[in-house]
């Protein structure tokens, strides 16, 4: 899961995105929102936005948002108490807000809230591959992509252990259950995979095995 912050208080800034890395989230954090709107490519799952920030504010920034991908959820996290200000936040589509000051723990239960974290089971690759892991199986823009059970525990074991070498004896391991293949056998199925997948995803780690590479 990936995270767009917008909070120009920078020990706040700081405070956010190092809790939510270590909940396992990928944050990309700004203070200025002129520079947000310049530099991000929105390819994020939720946004949190502060609204009083220079450059353009939080309100600026959803409706741009929207325009490109009404799928991100938004929360606003602001001292304003009016509800004017809320009543705005709310038509411009934010999916939450949090009243400063707050609880980091407060603004992590919100973001489950809209997420669903805990109780998800799918793994998005991009915007049109998901993997769902109880089911063991691999969703192109929600139709099922048939993949052979090896393929599937595969793709399993590199999910497991995202962003992370996946060493020829984790596979031997986790996907043949400890009975001895060869790496290039092993190597005909990730090739058969990659065909499938999106370009870049799977990469080769020399004389190891593989790494997935996602930030969701």
């Amino acid at each position: 899961m990936k995270v767009l912050l917008l909070e120009d208080e920078h020990i706040l800034n700081a405070n956010i995105k190092e809790f939510l890395e270590m909940k396992g989230l990928v944050v990309e954090s700004y203070t200025d929102g002129a520079e947000l709107l310049q530099t991000s490519d929105f390819n994020v799952d939720i946004a949190l936005l502060d609204i009083e920030v220079p450059g353009a504010d939080g309100y600026e920034v959803i409706e741009w948002i929207k325009r490109l991908d009404s799928n991100i959820h938004t929360i606003f996290m602001t001292a304003y108490k009016d509800i004017q200000s809320i009543e705005k936040a709310y038509g411009l589509g934010c999916g939450d807000y949090i009243k400063k000051p707050f609880d980091l723990l407060e603004l992590w239960l919100r973001i489950q809230k809209l997420l669903d974290i805990q109780n998800s089971s799918k793994i998005k690759f991009n915007d049109d591959f998901f993997y769902d892991i109880e089911e063991m199986q691999l969703y192109q823009n929600s139709r099922l992509v048939k993949l052979t059970k090896i393929q599937r525990k595969i793709l399993k074991s590199f999910i497991k252990h995202k962003n992370l070498t996946v060493t020829y004896e984790m596979l031997i391991d986790e996907v043949w259950d400890n009975i001895f293949v060869k790496s290039n056998t092993i190597a005909t199925h990730v090739k058969d995979i990659r065909k499938i997948l999106p370009q870049g995803l799977i990469d080769s780690i020399r004389a190891e095995g593989y790494r997935l590479n996602i930030d969701y």
